[in-house]
């Protein structure tokens, strides 16, 4: 379990572009955007830290600045120690240590951000900086690391976990309640330049979210890149006097910044292990284009809780209980860390297992072994194939920054990957060498209906449609394959992925209606993580999802935008779970629509409609309602309507 949060100096280059033109600063690195993943193993020419944690990250121009608990750093290769206590600098390209950015702090550093030409503010625990009397925020020269003094901060009583550049403000974020001795319980704001108080960021945090003794304040927070919205979480219960537990949406306006009123959720109300935690949220990264942020969090296996988890949220949505997108529960591990890109939510932390909400500890059904990092589909949460592992783990990946090149991380180790990469407490996995996810687009007619096994024919048969009442020939395309046996089938992507009634899941190729070769998934097992020890007394192998136990009642299956959607033998209703098409992992979370679904036979979706077929044969087409089907449709086709019957093992659009 960690002490301290991660921070993404990427996360400022919005506010950056804002601020007063006296403060001109070097480029900080924006978050990449690019649909690929990171390479994942690592960059060789890092430095090595000897000791401590690396617990922050920034870019800026050229030079990587870090801080942490650490006090002596060595260049890669060499055997020779550097004092650096708390905080250095390397040259980002080639790994070498500043010999000249040597500063003189008294304590940790949790915080960093770019600050005017040629220096950096750091934020943190330290109480002097080149033993002058400076607590918790400083402006440094990036060229020797001296204290910039005519950036002169008002004394503050506690320490400092957050720091952003906007509008020619520094916005600080922390556990302290006075500032000059002026009430900011948590959160303020100085003069960019000189350092002096203003009410900009006047926002007083209250409240031991589980009545501990815990400083309580802003642990973490994320900024849209218009610089409008600041999402807040930390040890507190009200903002301004109103009750927001853990969590709040601050609206960064010209003047002042405010509480949002549209936004208010009880899911981070519940103790989560209260003996050991008095706040158990970690950190929260926003997306590239603003839409959605994540939390992770530590606190105990969760079950309906957000305790030891990551969660997706919207950023706009409103409501007086707004509840999370996606939630991907560890089982009983910590959530550290958390960044985000426009092909990923990567999560680091303490974790041994992802999809884990059954897991105590353990790994439940549905469990996907991951070691302490890992890759999320942002469309589901669920973990893609990527998986670079680092063991040992010990206290966990406490700093993740994304820069155009590079997914930099921070930690307490010596390793990543299994014993393989020696990359002392700070690694890079470079941008280059990754690869592209699977797609996840989607067939639409008019085009192709597929029917597999139909009339209980070992063949594929294709059949043209509009999506309406224009019905063409149908042809058979395939014979033999063992189609007669499916559950169901869809296309994702320009893959078809099939479930037969063993239990198989497979992918394959569909070029031009053509299945090639399929290759069967199985995400729960990795051919090389599941013989290694976890060190507390497992490997890190998983557990199929409990979908497989309900394949046997299975009538029809379809997906649509991240969920995998399925009726049940028996039951009138629709359930749905998340999947991710670039591992397979089938969430472990059962979700269920009430509705008219009994008898339901085969299901596809195309465009705004959701087509179904009953035991007659007669397909149905029913309009889309916030991705499911609403509950009427109408019969389009059938053996009574146009003497054609719809009824197969799995039924699908193809290209």
């Amino acid at each position: 379990m960690s002490r301290r949060r991660p921070h993404r100096a990427a996360l400022l280059f919005a506010a950056l572009a804002t601020a007063a033109a006296a403060l001109t600063a070097p480029p900080a690195y924006a978050q990449a955007t690019t649909p690929q993943l990171v390479r994942d193993w690592p960059r060789a020419g890092t430095p090595n830290v000897a000791d401590g944690a690396v617990q922050a990250i920034a870019r800026i121009g050229d030079t990587i600045v870090a801080g942490g608990t650490f006090t002596q750093v060595a260049d890669t290769g060499s055997d020779t120690e550097l004092s650096r206590p708390y905080l250095f600098a390397f040259d980002a390209a080639t790994g070498a240590v500043s010999t000249t950015f040597v500063p003189a702090l008294s304590g940790e550093v949790d915080a960093i951000a770019p600050g005017p030409a040629g220096t950096v503010y750091v934020g943190g625990q330290f109480r002097t900086v080149d033993g002058v009397a400076q607590k918790g925020v400083a402006l440094l020269d990036l060229a020797d690391g001296s204290l910039v003094r005519s950036f002169d901060p008002p004394y503050l009583n506690g320490i400092v976990t957050e720091l952003a550049v906007q509008g020619g403000r520094l916005l600080l974020g922390g556990t302290f309640h006075t500032v000059g001795g002026q009430d900011r319980s948590g959160l303020a704001s100085l003069d960019a330049g000189t350092g002096a108080l203003d009410g900009y960021l006047d926002v007083q945090l209250a409240g031991h979210h589980n009545f501990g003794t815990g400083a309580v304040g802003t642990k973490a927070w994320a900024i849209t890149p218009d610089g409008g919205t600041m999402i807040v979480i930390g040890n507190f219960r009200t903002a301004d006097g109103v009750a927001h537990d853990q969590i709040l949406r601050l609206t960064l306006g010209a003047d002042a910044a405010s509480v949002d009123p549209t936004f208010a959720t009880t899911a981070f109300g519940a103790t989560c292990n209260a003996g050991a935690f008095d706040s158990w949220v970690r950190d929260v990264a926003m997306a590239p284009d603003g839409s959605y942020f994540v939390v992770v969090a530590t606190g105990g296996p969760g079950g309906t809780a957000l305790c030891d988890s990551a969660s997706r949220w919207e950023t706009g949505a409103v409501g007086a209980d707004v509840a999370p997108t996606w939630v991907d529960h560890s089982g009983g591990d910590t959530f550290l860390s958390a960044t985000v890109t426009g092909a990923a939510v990567y999560v680091g932390g303490h974790f041994r297992w992802l999809n884990n909400t059954a897991g105590h500890d353990s790994a439940g059904a549905g469990a996907v072994g991951r070691a302490s990092i890992a890759a999320l589909d942002p469309v589901s949460g669920l973990p893609y194939r990527w998986n670079p592992g680092r063991n040992p783990r010990g206290v966990g990946i406490s700093a993740m920054t994304v820069t155009d090149d590079c997914l930099w991380l921070g930690y307490d180790t010596d390793f990543l990957g299994n014993f393989q990469y020696r990359r002392e407490r700070i690694g890079c996995l470079p941008v280059r060498g990754g690869t592209d996810p699977v797609g996840t687009a989607v067939p639409t007619l008019p085009g192709t209906v597929y029917l597999a096994g139909r009339g209980g024919a070992d063949t594929l048969a294709a059949r043209g449609y509009d999506g309406g009442n224009g019905v063409g020939a149908t042809t058979t395309t395939v014979t033999g394959g063992g189609w007669q046996h499916l559950r169901g089938g869809f296309v994702v992507g320009g893959l078809l992925y099939t479930l037969a009634g063993d239990g198989t899941l497979a992918r394959r190729p569909f070029t031009g209606g053509v299945p090639g070769t399929p290759q069967v998934l199985d995400p729960y097992h990795d051919p090389y993580w599941d013989t290694v020890p976890t060190g507390s007394g497992q490997t890190y192998r998983g557990s199929p999802s409990p979908f497989f136990a309900e394949l046997g009642s299975v009538t029809s299956i379809t997906y649509r935008g991240g969920r995998l959607c399925y009726t049940l033998a028996g039951s009138t209703a629709l359930y749905w779970r998340w999947f991710a098409p670039d591992s397979g992992t089938i969430g472990a979370d059962r979700h269920q629509v009430t509705g008219a679904f009994a008898g339901v036979r085969g299901m596809f979706t195309a465009g705004a409609y959701w087509y179904s077929v009953d035991t007659t044969g007669t397909l149905t087409r029913y309009p889309m309602v916030a991705g499911l089907p609403a509950p009427a449709g109408v019969p389009v086709s059938g053996p009574l309507l146009d003497g054609q019957d719809w009824r197969a093992a799995a039924l699908f659009v193809g290209p």
